[in-house]
């Protein structure tokens, strides 16, 4: 809500400042009285584009500040501080200045911002209607809102936004897996094949130097053979063999037993030795069969051992029982990956089944909409009706989008609908988009329409109609009154009429006029708090500068009931 608006500098306005109030704020005054600066002001406020001409002759600096009252609109608070600004709970101040060269500066608060911040930040919180664009009809990306909230959609709508964030949380690990789909089919083909040489040569770290020794083994059978020939021959096979000798010691000693016995002993160690030799003999003979050259073994064996050593280089390296582990490793992940591709097949048919949940709660919503906007055209006729506007006829155009596409854009979230308002004003005529109508007064009056069928649906907010009456009058002007009361039971209402009929229902009157002083013209603003100013404005109103008896009897009883009289004459 704004609470009050100072003006400095600005044409006629030498230094004024209005207070204002909730409901319905009236301004009232003769034509060319000023009452348009008032408007300009705080178009200036909200963002609007600033000029040199708009400085008060003779001066070099113009200032507009406006102070809205944000206790009702929490949400706008929230905005605000997320972008950063220090806001107090309570009320923000706008402040914008105009220098001598048409150069403009902008404060939120001690902030200085931009115009487009500046226009962003109010969007919100101010329209401004009549001669000046009104922002909510003009942007055909609202209208769907406004419809929403005519319908009462918020439940479907929040099905629909819920199943479109839950695809889209899909569609996003989908193309994060498609991203990574083509490094995980390289790296799949690399594990596979390190993987084939590992399983090719099928290294067993415990049997590596076995398979070392068997080498030698076999590459010096020959040398290896001659050797155990030779022991052989020297210990128990030849003539004169090693045994031979032992056992004839034996029997010599044992037969020097009759002379002691430790003869006898010394003969039973020596056959000891004899033993000994026969499992000598025994091994040799069974190494010597097991080292008979073995070219094809050797060969094998060869290849085993070149294996591990070409299989250690593609491996850097590494000692075979790191080779195994990382073997083991590159198993694991390939069974990640082909896990993750099947997740990849899963994911598509999670997305397929999200996507029939999405489409069928934007159905729905749509189905609502084509309802909702047929019943808005018709509450919307009459009251358009009412305002002297006979014939006209407000058209919601639903424009589909396939689901497929929505499904993909952030907008999708909203539904399956671009929404935009026609009208046609008069009948026979076709309806043309709202931001392509050029009569101010007629889009002004949709908008109270709109206000009125939503009944306080839209967020709170601060509505300036300017001349929004031009060319009304009888009982059009009455019901126009009535209809802004009835807005103004919503919203913030500030109304520049010249019908005594609007002007007798305001909560707060203000009153603007021109007087010389020192010379110079300038706007006066006047609140009318007294009972007796506002009777004598409503009656000047009535009857011109020249106030009759009749006239303020007239005042008295329309400020009093807060209608005009049904009789014609009267006005």
């Amino acid at each position: 809500m704004l609470r009050s608006l100072h003006i400095e500098n600005i044409v006629l306005a030498r230094d004024l400042v209005i207070e204002f109030e909730e409901g319905l704020n009236l301004i009232t005054g003769e034509t060319g009285a000023g009452k348009s600066l008032i408007v300009n002001a705080l178009s200036l406020a909200t963002g609007a584009r600033g000029e040199a001409g708009l400085l008060r002759q003779g001066t070099d600096r113009a200032l507009v500040e406006a102070i809205f009252d944000l206790s009702q609109r929490p949400d706008l608070v929230e905005r605000l501080r997320n972008l950063g600004y220090d806001v107090d709970e309570h009320e923000i101040l706008l402040r914008r200045e105009i220098g001598g060269d048409g150069r403009t500066r902008a404060f939120l608060n001690a902030s200085t911002v931009t115009n487009a911040v500046l226009k962003k930040v109010t969007e919100s919180l101010v329209e401004l209607h009549g001669q000046h664009e009104p922002q909510t009809l003009m942007q055909p990306e609202q209208h769907r809102s406004i419809l929403d909230r005519f319908g009462g959609h918020d439940e479907l709508l929040g099905r629909v936004r819920l199943a479109h964030g839950r695809l889209r949380e899909i569609a996003a690990k989908q193309s994060e897996m498609e991203e990574r789909a083509a490094h995980r089919e390289s790296r799949l083909a690399q594990i596979d094949f390190r993987l084939a040489e590992f399983d090719r040569c099928a290294p067993d770290p415990g049997s590596e130097q076995a398979l070392h020794a068997e080498r030698e083994r076999l590459r010096h059978a020959e040398e290896i053979g001659e050797a155990l020939a030779a022991a052989l021959e020297r210990l128990y096979e030849g003539e004169g063999a090693a045994i031979d000798q032992v056992h004839a010691a034996a029997r010599r000693l044992r037969a020097q037993a009759s002379h002691g016995e430790e003869y006898a002993e010394l003969a039973e160690r020596v056959d000891d030795v004899s033993a000994q030799l026969s499992d000598l003999a025994v091994d040799l003979r069974r190494e010597f069969d097991d080292v008979q050259a073995d070219p094809s073994r050797l060969a094998a064996v060869e290849e085993q051992v070149h294996e591990i050593e070409r299989l250690r280089q593609r491996f850097g390296g590494a000692p075979l029982v790191e080779i195994v582990e990382q073997a083991h490793a590159m198993r694991r992940e390939a069974a990640e990956l082909r896990e993750e591709s099947e997740s990849g097949e899963a994911l598509a048919a999670e997305y397929a089944r999200q996507f029939q949940v999405y489409q069928s709660a934007a159905e729905a919503l749509g189905d609502a909409r084509r309802k909702s906007a047929e019943a808005l055209t018709r509450a919307v006729a009459g009251l358009l009706d009412s305002l002297a506007m006979p014939g006209a006829k407000l058209e919601v155009s639903l424009e589909g989008v396939a689901a497929d596409v929505a499904a993909r854009e952030a907008s999708g979230a909203l539904g399956l609908e671009q929404v935009e308002f026609l009208l046609q004003a008069n009948p026979g005529e076709p309806a043309r988009p709202l931001r392509r109508v050029a009569s101010g007064g007629e889009i002004s009056r949709v908008m109270l329409a709109l206000d009125i069928a939503l009944e306080g649906g839209l967020p709170k907010r601060t509505l300036l109609f300017d001349e929004v009456d031009q060319g009304l009058g009888g009982d059009t002007a009455e019901r126009l009154g009535e209809f802004l009361d009835r807005v103004a039971a919503h919203h913030q209402v500030i109304c520049i009429t010249h019908l005594p009929q609007v002007a007798a229902r305001g909560k707060r009157h203000v009153r603007v006029t021109k007087k010389v002083k020192s010379g110079r013209t300038v706007a006066v603003v006047k609140t009318l708090e007294q009972r007796i100013d506002r009777i004598e404005e409503v009656a000047r109103m009535l009857g011109g500068a020249t106030i009759s008896d009749t006239a303020y009897r007239h005042a008295e009883a329309m400020i009093e009931a807060g209608r005009r009289p049904e009789t014609e004459g009267r006005a």
